[in-house]
């Protein structure tokens, strides 16, 4: 499910100039600090502008500083400006041909302020200044463009042939548009505007905590992963994916016999997954068992090794019946005994029929299973330490694993497709 088409960004971190297409499962292999996490950090960066808006979001990145790209700039002045520019598919006209598209541009401003003083000492006050710019259709064959910049807001709205109707609106210099604009009237575009921030507000970077993955968890769920209308949401760090394959044993039995077919291939010892409510001193929780081959009795999952519970947790968020929008995973293949890739590459294709994945991986076993156009290979410009995100054209890679017989994993180990550590 294709939903976001390609990233640009621009000065953000590593990402000095960067452009990524997308695919329904797109997966990012390269060294260590190539930039792989850094794309996923722009949408993380997206989610939190449209929930707590821009000055808040920065903060919680570490402040403009610790955003901006710190590398040798092309022109002068120009890593100071933050440019991150999105397409995607979410409103309903939207297609291939005509995305919805989002940009996002800031920087750190200064104005100098003189004080009441006999000496007439000034002090500079830095703040954070932006542009915004949205563009959608709004109706079938008409087009809409909404452009932010200081306290202005521009909506105009192409007509077909050459007529146009435009009105402005005001609004806060501070806050971003992602976050504010769709609080106006569905007329003026806040129904398009809030489709697309729930696209990088429902995204999920989903990274096991196996320590917390294996603790019992109790009935009362804190609010990350709540009840919401009798559906479970799987935790980020699948801390509930205990009362998470409980809610599939009841609501969805064929899933829950999924997941342990699928993890039956990937551990052959283990016969079944048994979860039930069990006492917790003062309280009652929801525990998981594993029946294993040629053993009585069950083993606790508190004491299932690191790589089982790795392998339970992802296959359920593979199996997800509700999942969001966009998933990213960072070392998918981590902990996972390479024969086990196999399944993991089959359901990651599965599932990204339900959310689009984004999936960084070290392993050249994993990349062996991988189509071409599911590979996107980064490394690391060491001159001005800008990622190169990608680094050789998809279509290229099919040529040479055409050409050559080798798989995409030999040839990336080769190096023969960049992304190694020379």
């Amino acid at each position: 499910m294709r939903r976001l088409l390609s990233i640009s960004a621009k000065n953000f971190k590593s990402l000095h100039e960067v452009n990524v297409q997308l695919q329904d499962l797109s997966v990012l292999v390269g060294p260590n600090g190539a930039g792989k996490t850094n794309l996923l950090r722009v949408i993380e960066f997206l989610g939190d502008t449209a929930r707590l808006d821009l000055v808040p979001a920065i903060s919680r990145h570490g402040g403009f500083d610790n955003v901006r790209f710190r590398g040798a700039p092309l022109k002068r002045g120009g890593a100071h400006r933050v440019t991150l520019t999105v397409e995607a598919m979410v409103t309903q006209y939207a297609s291939e041909q005509a995305p919805d598209k989002y940009t996002l541009s800031f920087w750190e401003a200064a104005v100098r302020m003189r004080r009441h003083s006999k000496n007439g000492e000034s002090d500079t006050v830095r703040y954070t200044a932006r542009e915004e710019e949205f563009v959608f259709k709004r109706t079938s064959g008409r087009g809409r463009r909404i452009t932010v910049s200081g306290e202005s807001v521009a909506i105009n709205e192409f007509m077909k042939g050459d007529g146009s109707e435009s009105k402005k609106l005001a609004m806060s210099k501070q806050s971003a548009a992602l976050s504010t604009l769709r609080r106006l009237s569905p007329k003026e575009g806040a129904t398009q505007v809030g489709q697309v921030a729930a696209l990088f507000e429902s995204f999920r970077v989903f990274e096991v905590d196996v320590s917390e993955a294996r603790k019992p968890q109790p009935v009362s769920i804190s609010d990350d992963h709540a009840l919401e209308s009798d559906r479970v949401v799987l935790a980020s760090n699948a801390s509930n994916v205990a009362t998470f394959l409980a809610y599939l044993d009841k609501q969805h039995r064929e899933i829950f016999e999924a997941i342990e077919r699928d993890l039956s291939r990937v551990s052959p010892n283990i016969k079944r997954l048994i979860v039930k409510e069990k006492g917790l001193g003062s309280s009652e929780g929801t525990v998981i068992e594993i029946e294993e081959r040629g053993l009585p009795g069950t083993t606790p999952f508190s004491e299932a090794s690191f790589g089982t519970v790795r392998a339970v947790a992802l296959l359920a968020m593979l199996h997800d019946p509700d999942p969001p929008m966009l998933t990213c995973v960072e070392e998918i293949d981590h902990g996972l005994h390479p024969h086990a890739l196999d399944i993991i590459v089959e359901r990651m294709r599965a599932a990204s029929s339900r959310t689009q994945l984004l999936v960084a991986t070290h392993s050249p076993a994993l990349v062996n299973r991988l189509k071409p156009s599911e590979l996107i290979v980064c490394e690391r410009d060491l001159e001005n330490g800008g990622s190169l995100i990608p680094v050789i054209d998809s279509r290229d890679v099919a040529e040479m694993v055409e050409q050559t017989d080798l798989l995409p994993g030999e040839l990336w180990f080769s190096g023969a497709l960049g992304g190694g550590l020379s």
